[in-house]
């Protein structure tokens, strides 16, 4: 039966979820915060988006900073080249985003997929279907 009026909260608290030996929070990408937050941060450029003629960069930019700051909502056994333990910040998941397309694809892969979020509530909820 599908049920119309269910709890949802796992899309919008996030699940936990393994990434190559680290686990990382992830909330679903239709939380309204993450894409209030896109369009605050396109504001300044909404004339070269409309005209096409935004740097890939600049884009690139502002979904990450959207993401570390509203999908990727936390981490663990995650480090520098260095071996030291680095915890989230924003900032720092901002950073790793930009600079690493291997986790920016892993996130953005796993937050648009509603599966990943209703198991983790059947789960919770006691269900195992």
């Amino acid at each position: 039966m599908f049920i119309i009026d269910k709890d949802s909260s796992a899309l919008t608290t996030g699940v936990w979820t393994e990434f190559q030996g680290a686990e990382f929070k992830i909330r679903h990408v239709s939380n309204l915060e993450f894409q209030r937050t896109v369009l605050r941060l396109q504001q300044p450029y909404r004339r070269k988006i409309e005209n096409s003629t935004l740097d890939p960069k600049i884009s690139k930019r502002i979904v990450c900073q959207a993401m570390a700051e509203h999908v990727l909502v936390d981490w663990k056994n995650v480090g520098s080249k260095q071996g030291n333990a680095v915890p989230y910040s924003p900032e720092v998941a901002c950073t790793a985003l930009v600079g690493n397309e291997d986790l920016r694809e892993f996130v953005s892969a796993f937050s648009t997929e509603l599966d990943n979020f209703i198991k983790e509530e059947s789960v919770e909820l006691g269900n195992d279907s």
